[in-house]
């Protein structure tokens, strides 16, 4: 399915009164601001902008609206790039301009409040994503009704990286991908199905370090309004393409248990909170009503509290605000997966989202636990296997001697993921290469070379893959 980037699409019916040759008279103009403001209304009104912003959105909007009418007078070949280029780079303008919550709803209000602008009829139509179980498996159950298994790429979108996302999308098809995984960029939403995420609210991934960790007090209400808000936000961006959302992840390997690669944990953040904070309250309402035991135990279950409440805002929220598509919740590796925390989760979740160590062999029987303790399908939301590239600084436990090396493992890894009754997905990590971030050294090895080129051997092995997976999934309900 090939890309197209006209984002904004909702504005340009804005166009057509314009679109003449002659310029317009006074009546035509006044007609045409008329129905301007009109159509502008209902983002006035729901983005809440600020007076700074006002201008500039309306200075967008009208760009817009009036360079459609130009771009209709070119010839059909000229006209594609430069509309791209043009309402791309609009789009960046207003994702400077906007919050993320005031772009979550511009994005609703475009999309109509159910599918978007440019879905038609039977898109609108379309049934979400779901699960099933065939002969004891867990799939995916696409919009068209038929199983799948999720394979594809996460982080399509990440902003050090750069690439044609419509060459992208061929590259991935081509070799026979399914899906993107999380991070998946607005341009590629109607391609495949992918996977919705947020990791900002609560900004507690230990890879932040720790003195980019920073926790909430969960247990505020100002805090739990803007977590709702928050989500609210994150499930109106799926408006466009709901058929294409195979679910939602939430934080990404949070510093969840008390010992933890941050060096930093919420209980101790929770007991320096001031006297009066709700948080500090909470804490103390629970010493009160501890009944002994050492101090590790002790805090053990003031974090089973805390995830009880964050669990019960984001989840509740999640479901209020989007009650029809699969949740998979906060993203767990095998350091932060927390047993007590995890148990407080699985009440708002249908499935479990696991980041597996980047290396062979698959790793089953930590797996099989997993299962066992949540009784949930799992999706192995982010995963890899690096490999030694010339002089490039591949920061990994054991990179592979090559790609070569690299795809036979990737292939084997999947092949026995497939044949696990309870994997739905795997995603491949990173497109290409990149800096790794948040100011670590090395490199984040992607699955494409520069300019999206071949890797030896890991592209071949890949398409192989995927044609197994094709042929090992059933090709009806029962």
């Amino acid at each position: 399915m090939k890309t197209i980037t006209l984002i904004l699409i909702s504005v340009v019916a804005l166009s057509s009164a314009g679109a003449a040759d002659d310029p317009p008279n006074a009546e035509s103009t006044s007609r045409q601001d008329k129905t301007f403001n009109a159509r502008m209304e209902p983002f006035l009104k729901e983005l809440n902008l600020s007076e700074k912003q006002k201008p500039e959105f309306l200075a967008i909007q009208r760009a817009m609206t009036t360079k459609w009418a130009e771009f209709q007078k070119l010839p059909a070949n000229e006209r594609k790039p430069k509309q791209q280029a043009f309402y791309q780079a609009r789009f960046e303008e207003l994702d400077q301009l906007l919050t993320p919550e005031q772009m979550a709803k511009y994005r609703a209000i475009r999309a109509g409040g159910t599918a978007g602008t440019n879905a038609t009829g039977r898109e609108k139509r379309l049934p979400n994503i779901r699960l099933t179980r065939i002969d004891g498996r867990h799939w995916l159950v696409g919009p068209d009704g038929k199983p799948f298994f999720a394979h594809g790429i996460t982080h399509v979108s990440n902003n050090r990286a750069k690439f044609d996302f419509a060459e992208m999308s061929a590259a991935c098809q081509k070799l026979g991908f399914n899906s993107y995984g999380y991070g998946c960029p607005d341009q590629l939403r109607h391609d495949m199905p992918y996977i919705e995420s947020w990791n900002h609210l609560v900004p507690i991934s230990y890879y932040r370090g720790e003195n980019g960790v920073k926790f909430i007090d969960v247990f505020d209400p100002k805090e739990q309004a803007r977590l709702e808000a928050g989500v609210k936000a994150n499930c109106f961006r799926s408006l466009s393409h709901p058929h294409h959302v195979i679910g939602y992840c939430w934080t990404d390997l949070g510093s969840w248990p008390l010992d933890n690669p941050s060096g930093r944990n919420w209980v101790d953040f929770i007991r320096g909170l001031p006297e009066e904070s709700p948080g500090q309250k909470a804490y103390q309402k629970y010493l009160s009503t501890w009944e002994g035991g050492d101090d590790k135990s002790r805090d053990q279950a003031f974090l089973r509290l805390i995830a009880r409440e964050y669990f019960r805002v984001v989840g509740g929220a999640q479901r209020k605000y989007d009650p029809d598509h699969l949740i998979f919740g906060d993203r767990f590796d095998f350091n932060t997966f927390d047993s007590d925390v995890v148990k407080e989760m699985l009440p708002y979740i249908d499935g479990v989202a696991i980041q597996p160590p980047f290396r062979a062999p698959f790793p089953k029987e930590k797996l099989d636990e997993i299962h066992k303790l949540t009784g949930k399908p799992i999706l192995l939301c982010d995963f890899a296997i690096r490999f030694k590239d010339g002089d490039k600084d591949i920061r990994s436990w054991k990179a592979e001697e090559n790609s070569v090396v690299a795809g036979k493992a990737y292939s084997d890894y999947v092949k026995a993921a497939i044949n696990t009754d309870y994997i739905i997905g795997v995603f491949w990590c990173n497109p290409v290469d990149t800096p790794k971030g948040f100011g670590n050294p090395g490199v984040k090895q992607g699955f494409f070379d520069d300019g999206l080129a071949e890797r030896p051997g890991l592209h071949q092995a890949v398409k192989e893959l995927n044609a197994y997976r094709e042929n090992m999934t059933p090709k009806e309900l029962e």
